[in-house]
């Protein structure tokens, strides 16, 4: 399973200059829990549910701090589209990120989190298919319970 087939090609972005406000809005009406950040059509980093939380945490002003001041832009990891789905959990483990924008030719082309990896896992095993891709979903599943330990420690 290529992560291209379950990845969300809608992205959501913001500017370098927009407010931490304007995010968690964008974030809120979407039902989503991330946001690209693009300068120009160039990727800049990204903007995390945690991201928003550690700014507020941390005393800064939601409404005035931009996001180019506490995105996440170190060790920004990407995949393109023909990345296998166990690939990309992998990678997400050793990062321990939940979020994996897709980059095909230099260009944003989606995004999937380790909630879509899970969901699809979960709807590969128990759909009836009759061959189900038991690897990709158990790539998916031991990924998201390896996060989610990385987590709660």
């Amino acid at each position: 399973m290529l992560v291209g087939e379950i990845m969300h090609p809608d992205v959501k972005t913001a500017s370098p200059q927009d407010s931490f406000a304007d995010v968690a809005k964008e974030m809120r009406t979407h039902g989503i829990s991330s946001v690209v950040v693009l300068d120009g059509k160039q990727l800049a980093g990204i903007v995390t549910e945690r991201d928003i939380v550690n700014l507020v945490a941390a005393g800064g002003d939601p409404h005035t701090t931009t996001v180019e001041h506490g995105m996440t832009r170190r060790d920004l990891i990407t995949v393109d589209s023909k990345t296998e789905l166990s690939d990309a959990a992998e990678q997400m483990v050793s990062k321990n990120i939940r979020h994996l924008p897709i980059v095909d030719g230099g260009n944003v082309v989606g995004i999937v989190s380790i909630r879509d990896m899970t969901r699809w896992a979960a709807e590969e095993l128990s759909g009836g298919h009759e061959m189900p891709d038991i690897a990709s979903s158990h790539a998916a599943l031991q990924a998201a319970s390896q996060l989610q330990r990385k987590r709660g420690a």
